[in-house]
């Protein structure tokens, strides 16, 4: 197994972890554009209603007086409509329930993107903090075998003294 030199794996661990929040955000546009579609044909079925309500009570209103003879013609062309708007609110629920569960499935890759950046993002923290851990051992060594250095060439000194 190839070892990579620890700054590599950083490098590695920070592209990986801009990956994931990248990923993130994305699902997260999509999550929305998922859920404006929902509100949208939420309030294209509140228009629908809202207008074969309106239908139904033209439905009771007396004949106008011009249109006397045209009348069960005029009624049957608005009993059409009503039942033409009920069709397209039944449609858009249909779409609705469509819409929804785009939703769904855009909320749950949301949720798995959310927790693959977390991840992503634990390994980095871990891996710098090695690397951190890794830095403060070697500033010990360091210091050790400067020490050890000072120590040597003061018992050298010392050794030459006593000589002389």
């Amino acid at each position: 197994m190839k070892r990579f030199p620890l700054q590599t794996l950083v490098r590695l661990r920070e592209h990986r972890t801009d990956s994931a929040r990248l990923l993130v955000t994305q699902r997260q546009r999509a999550a929305a554009m998922c859920r404006d579609a929902c509100t949208g044909i939420e309030g294209e079925i509140t228009l629908l209603q809202a207008d074969q309500r309106g239908q139904r009570q033209r439905l009771m209103e007396p004949p106008p007086p011009a249109a006397l003879g045209t009348w069960p013609a005029l009624l049957a062309q608005r009993e059409a409509h009503v039942e033409l708007l009920g069709e397209q609110v039944v449609a858009a629920q249909g779409r609705l329930a469509d819409a929804r569960e785009g939703l769904r499935v855009a909320e749950a890759a949301v949720d798995e993107a959310r927790r693959e950046f977390f991840r992503a993002k634990g390994r980095q923290d871990a891996l710098e903090k090695r690397r951190e851990v890794w830095r403060g051992e070697q500033v010990g060594l360091a210091l050790q075998q400067e020490e050890a250095a000072t120590d040597d060439l003061l018992q050298g000194r010392a050794s030459v003294r006593t000589r002389v």
